[in-house]
């Protein structure tokens, strides 16, 4: 290969010669699956992600200390309890929010946890949220459950707590929580949560549609939940999945451009703006927002970006380094991460992937 230093100006093309987006681990932030079912020093392997564990809570504790050695400053804790999952909601909520004040305790200090409470009210079906007597979701129950969540972790002192996507206003619900202890833990929000079926590919095809999020693709409806999140409180806002940098890109020209939001929200108001009739929550909310612009922006003004890789990819990795080997597969996972901290710009916070300790250490999950 000519050497780029032989190569003259009107040779090639590149302005640059090194990254305009700066990958260092302090980017990073890694998720941890912590279950209680396992005895505290365990680690089980997730048969869905090849590499991929649960730990027991010393295990997790010590995955935290891994990483932080490593220079990964924000870990994403997923707590669930197999032993528990008939117990009545509020003792398993207890149970959670006990082991996320050890986690909490034992980090090293500086280290910021942030909590997923997905495992609460997943069901079978994938959608979330807790049912009634007919089996249908209980939409007051659980923002309640969403409520005395925020709550308990904001009482603890956690980092921050994360809000999925799901339901219409799962952001205030979880800010009224935090707020009614007083607690200053950061919201996150998977603002743009889309039915990506990536992020299930390795479940039965009637999982992958909960028909509560986002259809791919749908950018207007990403943007749009992204600016009611905020609206409603959310400081972090995660799009998810992290291929999705034209969503987050989208986002950050609205953060920076006024007039973007005010076009956006005058749509709103006609009846060719692309979206459907708002009803219900929806509709009282976007009435909110028209409202009061002034403090739509002045939220947004504050807003970080933060990038989630899902699950599938993380398996789609392991499975293209099995046929093209570990160097093709990590520079895949660079390439998406660095394309996604050019589209977030400076309002890019951290990237949230399975794979981060993995890569540090010059692997990846599953090879």
């Amino acid at each position: 290969m000519t050497p780029l230093t032989r190569l003259p100006a009107d040779a090639r093309r590149r302005l640059h010669d090194t990254s305009q987006t700066d990958l260092t681990p302090d980017r990073l932030a890694q998720p941890i699956d912590v279950d209680l079912g396992l005895d505290e020093e365990r680690r089980e392997p997730v048969e869905a992600i090849p590499g991929w564990h649960s730990y027991g809570v010393a295990a997790a504790v010590e995955r935290v200390r891994e990483g932080h050695a490593l220079g990964i400053g924000e870990f994403v804790l997923r707590v669930s309890d197999t032993s528990a999952e008939e117990q009545p909601t509020p003792a398993r909520l207890d149970r959670h929010i006990r082991v996320i004040a050890r986690l909490v305790r034992e980090a090293p200090q500086g280290v910021r946890c942030t909590v997923d409470p997905f495992a609460l009210a997943l069901n079978p079906d994938g959608s979330w949220g807790l049912r009634d007597d007919t089996d249908r979701l209980d939409i007051p129950a659980t923002y309640t459950l969403l409520r005395d969540t925020a709550a308990g972790v904001a009482t603890v002192g956690a980092h921050g707590i994360v809000t999925l996507g799901r339901l219409p206003l799962e952001v205030s619900h979880t800010r009224a929580g935090i707020d009614s202890v007083r607690g200053d833990t950061r919201l996150y929000s998977f603002s743009q949560n889309s039915e990506t079926s990536t992020a299930y590919v390795y479940l039965d095809a009637n999982h992958r549609d909960t028909g509560q999020k986002i259809l791919p693709g749908n950018l207007p409806e990403m943007t749009l939940w992204s600016l009611l999140d905020a609206f409603q409180g959310t400081q972090v806002s995660v799009t998810k999945p992290l291929e999705n940098a034209h969503a987050t890109l989208d986002v950050a020209r609205h953060i920076e451009h006024e007039e973007l939001t005010d076009r956006l929200l005058r749509s709103l108001e006609r009846a060719d703006s692309g979206l459907p009739r708002f009803t219900g929550d929806v509709a009282g909310l976007v009435s909110e927002v028209l409202d009061s612009p002034a403090t739509l922006q002045k939220s947004l003004a504050q807003l970080e970006l933060y990038g989630y890789t899902v699950s599938g990819s993380t398996r789609a990795l392991g499975v293209l380094a099995a046929v093209d080997g570990l160097r093709l597969a990590r520079a895949r996972l660079e390439e998406s991460w660095h394309n996604w901290l050019a589209a977030a710009g400076t309002h890019g916070g951290r990237i949230i992937d399975r794979n981060a300790i993995s890569y540090l250490r010059g692997e990846l999950l599953g090879v």
